[in-house]
């Protein structure tokens, strides 16, 4: 079984392609630009662009399974050059905001989920909720200020870590009765934004400060939606983690921040 993993680049298709190579499944990692992507030895680098029909079916040939990033440009063709090459299994990374398409984000999701779901291939969609790994948009200010500025700091967020992630999308991929299902993954506990600087403050061992950002600054580099959502501050009541599928307990925010701490200092 080869499997495909498209946006090679990004952190979860990084982590998908580790697993693969660990459980010595053959993997073909696609990016637009394939030279600038460095992969790990064994790993066959692909171009593939949405965009550029004829970039597909080479990369296609002899793959049994996807691993693919929501990309709605382009999908019809992608899906039809799949088909054509006898793709019997792909896994879609989408979003827990899928489940409200009026959401901007969940809109974006559900314009790649659609056309999967029409294609005829076997399908499973992981709706993942927050990325543990958007605190990385911070790293700037707090390598150069020591400072991190948000919208309401303390609003409570559940962020997920990108290997739990992929560990449900290898999972989905090498093993059986994954398809035609939705897996929605949420992180295991809820903490502020607050709190999170200040685990990241004590990884990194300085202090750091917390500085609230207006809406009206916020709103001119965050999607409103997102900005909604922190007003309102996550339920009580969060979805399963990554142990619904895995059997692994999910890694916490603590843990995302040893594994990133380089990141920030």
């Amino acid at each position: 079984m080869t499997v495909l993993v498209t946006g090679a680049r990004g952190a979860i298709a990084r982590n998908v392609i580790d697993l693969l190579l660990e459980a010595s499944v053959p993997v073909r990692a696609a990016s637009r630009v394939p030279g600038a992507t460095d992969l790990p030895k064994g790993v066959e680098p692909v171009r593939v662009d949405f965009t550029a029909p004829e970039t597909l079916a080479p990369a296609l040939e002899g793959v049994e399974k996807v691993f693919m990033y929501a990309a709605h440009e382009g999908i019809d063709a992608f899906l039809a050059a799949a088909q054509e090459a006898g793709v019997k299994h792909i896994v879609l990374l989408s979003s827990a905001a899928s489940a409200d398409p009026e959401n901007a984000i969940g809109a974006m999701h559900v314009a790649a989920e659609r056309p999967l779901e029409a294609s005829g291939i076997p399908w499973t969609f992981v709706r993942p909720a927050m990325f543990a790994s958007n605190s990385l948009w911070w790293a700037d200010s707090i390598r150069n200020e020591d400072v991190v500025r948000l919208p309401y700091p303390d609003a409570p967020v559940n962020p997920i870590h990108e290997r739990d992630i992929a560990e449900v999308a290898f999972a989905a991929l090498t093993g059986d009765g994954h398809e035609g299902r939705i897996h929605v993954v949420d992180g295991p506990g809820h903490l502020t934004q607050r709190r999170q600087v200040e685990l990241i403050a004590e990884a990194v061992g300085r202090p750091i400060s917390v500085e609230a950002l207006p809406r009206e600054v916020a709103a001119k580099f965050m999607p409103e939606s997102l900005l909604d959502m922190l007003a309102a501050g996550s339920s009580e009541v969060w979805g399963p983690t990554a142990e619904a599928v895995t059997g692994r307990p999910a890694r916490t925010y603590a843990e995302w921040v040893a594994d990133h701490a380089d990141d920030f200092r």
